[in-house]
C-alpha cells in the first residue's frame, strides 16, 4: 500500500496547508437549523456559543454523533441518522527501542495474525533497520474490542505486551512507550466506522445520500468505502457536484 511520508495525517495537514485560514478550530457543533434562507449552526469555542448561516451546510460529523445533536432533520431523515450502526475496534501502538522484528526476525512491514485479544500486530513499513520502531499492539473489533475497551488505556497497553510477548519475546526488554484508544469512547467519533447491513444499506443508504433541505451530509459513512479516506473523499466530490449544479 502507498502511504504518504510522514504518516496519513498528512492528508489532512495538505487541506490545511491550503484552506487553514477558513477553519474555525476546537468548535463543537450544538444546534443544526434550517432558515428560510439557508441553514444555521450553532456552536462553541474557546469563545463561548456563536451562530452562523450559510446557504449551504455539508454535515461531516458521523452519524453516531450526529443522531444526538438537535437538528430540524426531517423524521424520515432522522431515522435514517439513527439507524446506521457503527464498528467496536480499538488500537493500540507500541513504541520500542530497537527494531527486533526487523533484526531479528526479518519482518518488514505486513501483519501478525493472532487467536488473542490482541488480534493483529502490523509491523511498520517505513524507516526499516532505523533505530526505534512503532509497531501496532493490537487491532481488534466487536465484542472482544468492547472487552478490552473497558479497561484502562495503561491496561489495555499492558495486555498488549504480556499478549505480543507470546509472539516476540524481546517485547519487554525493548519497550519504551504505548498508548491505546476505543473508538466508541472517543466522543466525536463514537465508534470506528459505519457498518451497514444489507437491509439497512438497502432502506436507508439513499435518503441519506439525499439533501434534506439545503442540508447535505458527506463522509466515509456516505459511501461503500466505509472506513476509508477513499470513501470520504468520493461522498465529497458527489456532494459538492450536486451543490454546483444548483449554481
Amino acid at each position: 500500500m502507498f502511504q504518504p511520508v510522514g504518516g496519513m495525517d498528512q492528508i489532512a495537514k495538505a487541506f490545511e496547508r491550503r484552506v487553514g485560514n477558513s477553519i474555525n478550530y476546537e468548535a463543537v457543533v450544538k444546534e443544526i437549523r434550517k432558515l428560510p434562507d439557508g441553514v444555521g449552526i450553532v456552536y462553541t469555542d474557546r469563545s463561548g456559543q456563536r451562530r452562523i448561516r450559510g446557504d449551504y451546510c455539508i454535515c461531516t460529523i458521523p452519524l453516531s454523533v450526529l443522531r444526538d445533536i438537535p437538528s430540524d432533520f426531517s423524521p424520515d431523515m432522522k431515522e435514517a441518522i439513527a439507524s446506521v450502526a457503527y464498528a467496536v475496534t480499538g488500537k493500540s501502538g507500541l513504541q520500542f527501542n530497537r527494531r527486533f522484528w526487523e533484526e531479528d526476525e526479518n519482518i518488514f512491514g505486513g501483519i501478525s495474525w493472532t487467536n488473542q485479544d490482541i488480534n493483529q500486530i502490523w509491523y511498520p513499513s517505513n524507516d526499516y533497520l532505523s533505530r526505534k520502531g512503532v509497531m501496532l499492539g493490537y487491532y481488534n473489533f466487536g465484542s472482544t474490542a468492547a472487552n478490552v475497551g473497558a479497561l484502562s488505556p495503561q491496561e489495555r497497553v499492558s495486555l498488549a505486551i504480556e499478549q505480543g510477548s507470546k509472539i516476540h519475546p524481546q517485547y519487554k526488554n525493548h519497550f519504551e512507550n504505548g498508548l491505546a484508544l476505543f473508538w466508541s469512547n472517543i466522543p466525536y467519533s463514537l465508534g470506528g466506522w459505519a457498518s451497514y447491513t444489507t437491509d439497512v444499506r438497502t432502506q436507508y443508504y439513499p435518503r441519506l445520500n439525499e439533501p434534506d433541505g439545503n442540508i447535505y451530509l458527506a463522509g466515509e459513512h456516505l459511501s461503500y468505502l466505509t472506513g476509508w479516506m477513499a470513501g470520504a473523499f468520493e461522498s465529497a466530490r458527489l456532494v459538492t457536484a450536486k451543490i454546483n449544479a444548483l449554481a
